[in-house]
């Protein structure tokens, strides 16, 4: 039995400055997540680094978002685990194709996707 799908993502040569260096958008976005697919966030914790950097992680119902972004090497880790059963993994490639889209970022690259399981 399953207890959900984790994609974690290595988001590498990302061309959107405005949005690497942003905490407000980058928080826009995994909110849009969140709402796009229906993830009750049940809290949320953040930091911003100086002189540049970003982490922040969602606790969802449905498990965890996080986000950690190195704007000096153009480069955003992005980890989300969700204990929705999903048929598929079309839902996390749509998720990744649309971060690729908002950083700009290498379209050749793939996210890694487990299916985590009890046994």
């Amino acid at each position: 039995m399953s207890s959900g799908k984790h994609m974690i993502c290595d988001i590498k040569d990302i061309k959107n400055q405005n949005l690497i260096n942003d905490p407000q958008q980058l928080t826009n976005l995994l909110d849009h997540i969140c709402k796009t697919y229906d993830y009750t966030i049940l809290q949320k914790s953040q930091h911003e680094f100086q002189p540049q950097g970003f982490t922040a992680v969602y606790l969802l119902s449905e498990s965890h978002i996080s986000i950690h972004t190195y704007p000096e090497n153009n480069y955003v880790a992005i980890d989300i685990y969700t204990c929705r059963q999903y048929h598929d993994n079309q839902t996390y490639k749509d998720i990744y194709q649309f971060l690729i889209r908002e950083f700009d970022a290498d379209s050749n690259q793939e996210p890694v996707i487990i299916d985590r399981k009890f046994q």
